[in-house]
């Protein structure tokens, strides 16, 4: 009487090379579908932070600006009328402390 063991045969083992050949086709074809969508998630992801960082730049240019036209105009004043030596002393203590700071 044959053993009632657990036989495998190469007819199933060549099925099995095939299922798992297939299954591992099915991966790399979705993972190809699905990488264009992943690269443009990344590059926008860096756009982002790029803007982020060139918009946090355009800032503090502007301050830069409005502290050098508040200077000029201090300027301009006291050379009309010789006065505002206080106004200029706070202006250029602000000034210092701009350019010390950044």
């Amino acid at each position: 009487m044959p053993e009632a063991g657990f036989l495998i045969t190469s007819e199933q083992i060549i099925y099995l090379c095939g299922f798992v050949a297939a299954v591992w086709g099915v991966y790399k074809i979705i993972k190809e579908l699905r990488k264009p969508s992943d690269d443009l998630r990344d590059k926008v992801e860096k756009h982002e932070r790029l803007l982020d960082n060139d918009n946090k730049r355009i800032h503090k240019i502007e301050e830069s600006n409005q502290l050098i036209l508040r200077c000029m105009l201090d300027l301009i004043n006291h050379a009309i009328t010789g006065n505002g030596i206080e106004k200029m002393k706070e202006t250029r203590d602000v000034l210092q402390d701009f350019l010390i700071n950044n």
